[in-house]
């Protein structure tokens, strides 16, 4: 018997020439043609990917012809070689080209989640998902070190995660524990790693009674370590010896805040969540005699904008709340007294802008009237001053406003008593314009809006025309400038209050016409639908959420 093995790489070598000679259109026979542009390739390899290229050879072009060149190269390069490296904005339109070809694209390709962060980081070349698979592991450490997926990791990917500076976690204990269940895991393999490991924990971090009773009973039988660890002791005892700063792990702003609402009871208290303990707590009574009013993070405060008092009337006062002392200070007033309006920050250079947009100011009480304002103010945080800018194109209160791209998008709201709006508003800080963008699908006020992955997310609200509640949900494309339609909420609702945190969706409170809510509903991108997350400590209505410190002590 006469037998030949080729070396491991002669497929592979037979596919890179295939894929050149693609790419040269040699010997090709078929091919697509997208707005001019033609798309050599050969039949049977796209066959031996997707049936779909053989029995709709016809189809394909169509198919084809709404994505851009780079996807479509991307998915035939797939074909060939097993390989995408693609952008990151071209993801979602690949995995959507791919679905309608038939191509099986695996999983590693697909979006990076909780559930699949810690597989992305032992496995994937892609360096797009290799970063969201590390931000997120950073971001849910406390939670993923005790998971599976991370007790089956390599010695060396758990080395790489334990000295990320960013990795959030309680204190550093957490450290010294991920690494304790990793080797329990596989105790008899994985003891001679335990010298390399522990290199990456901060010792001089940890309590004295911690390192005696915890770190030093497990590591007993190292040696190396043991020397480490009795070193470190000597020099928490020793009162001369001055340690070479040991940088703590950054907590970044991951608790959120719901501040506000339709009453003074919500109004004078802040809902906060802790990500880690995953359970809301209720600040103590913040001092804010009003409500409707709105607010911003800058930096460490909490800003408390407008509003209306205890006699009905809308007011000028703006106060700040610092988050690491809890107290509250006055800042300079704004030039017009308002209510149920929008605030947001942008960065200019060294300054953060706060600008207020709109809403309703009360003209005569007895009578229940007012007016809708079209005005919008810009506050400095060099200056501290306040300052009148360029008007809205369309006056409106109860609308809501967020940021993209530097861009401020004012959406919907009421324009009279009787008229909600569909309208969308774009502030350009350069030409201190405002232009009108598309419509959203729906007319709405008392909405909420937040920027989600670079579109613009609008959920809930309150249809006067037809005195409808609203549960429909829209997102914008800013470069298409098109809205489309999303997942429903759960149940109608206006006054809800939306938030990114953690990289997640997350809707909270609300209100009908009988009662308010304390629900808070989290969008799980896998099964597409909303999910019930843990409730607020209180029911509320019309507030705002906001992600602040770790530290805040409110």
């Amino acid at each position: 018997m006469f037998v030949v093995k080729a070396k491991t790489d002669f497929a592979a070598k037979r596919v890179e020439y295939l894929y050149e000679a693609m790419q040269k259109d040699k010997k090709c026979d078929t091919g697509f043609s997208v707005r001019g542009r033609n798309f050599p390739a050969h039949l049977i390899i796209l066959m031996a990917c997707s049936e779909f290229f053989g029995t709709n050879e016809g189809l394909v072009e169509d198919i084809m012809s709404p994505f851009d060149y780079e996807v479509i190269e991307a998915i035939l390069k797939y074909c060939y070689t097993g390989e995408i490296n693609i952008g990151d904005k071209h993801r979602t339109k690949l995995l959507e080209l791919a679905n309608l070809l038939e191509v099986k694209i695996p999983p590693q390709f697909k979006t990076v989640n909780n559930s699949n962060c810690l597989k992305v980081l032992k496995s994937s070349g892609d360096s797009e998902l290799l970063k969201k698979a590390k931000d997120l592991t950073m971001e849910n450490f406390e939670t993923l070190h005790k998971t599976q997926d991370f007790l089956n990791l390599p010695a060396s990917n758990v080395i790489e995660i334990l000295k990320w500076d960013d990795l959030f976690v309680r204190s550093e204990e957490s450290v010294f524990n991920a690494v304790k269940l990793w080797v329990n895991h596989d105790d008899a393999n994985r003891k001679k790693e335990l010298a390399q490991l522990m290199t990456s924990v901060r010792l001089s971090l940890l309590s004295m009674e911690f390192l005696v009773d915890e770190v030093m009973t497990f590591c007993h039988s190292c040696a190396e370590c043991m020397t480490t660890i009795r070193q470190t002791i000597k020099n928490k005892n020793d009162k001369s010896f001055i340690p070479r700063e040991t940088p703590r792990r950054k907590i970044k702003g991951k608790k959120m805040a719901v501040v506000g609402g339709l009453d003074f009871e919500d109004a004078n208290t802040i809902d906060i969540f802790d990500g880690l303990e995953n359970n809301w707590t209720l600040s103590k009574n913040i001092g804010i005699n009003k409500c409707r009013f709105a607010s911003v993070v800058v930096e460490d405060w909490i800003v408390i904008i407008g509003g209306k008092n205890s006699s009905k009337e809308s007011v000028t006062s703006v106060e700040y709340i610092d988050l690491k002392s809890g107290q509250k200070q006055p800042l300079k007033p704004l030039n017009q007294a308002r209510h149920d309006f929008s605030a947001v920050t942008l960065s200019c250079g060294l300054s953060t802008d706060v600008y207020v947009i709109g809403g309703f100011k009360v003209t005569n009480i007895e009578k229940k009237t007012g007016s809708i304002l079209s005005s919008v103010e810009r506050w400095s945080s060099n200056t501290g001053d306040w300052e009148i800018i360029a008007p809205l194109l369309v006056g409106v209160d109860s609308h809501s406003a967020s940021v993209i791209a530097d861009k401020i998008y004012i959406t919907g709201g009421r324009i009279s008593y009787s008229k909600s709006t569909n309208k969308v508003q774009m502030y350009s800080v350069e030409t201190n314009s405002w232009t009108c963008r598309a419509q959203m699908i729906q007319e709405r006020h008392s909405h909420s809006s937040v920027a989600f992955k670079g579109k613009l997310y609008v959920a809930g609200g309150y249809l006067v025309q037809t005195s409808t509640i609203l549960d429909s949900v829209e997102h914008f494309d800013p470069n298409a400038n098109v809205w489309n339609a999303f997942t429903k909420l759960p149940k109608p609702a206006y006054g809800i209050s939306l938030c990114c945190f953690q990289n997640k969706l997350f809707s909270m409170g609300g209100c009908d016409k009988y009662d308010y809510f304390s629900d808070v509903w989290e969008y799980d991108e896998t099964s597409k639908s909303w999910k019930a997350s843990t409730s607020l400590s209180r029911k509320r209505t019309r507030a705002v959420a906001h992600v602040i410190p770790y530290d805040s002590i409110i």
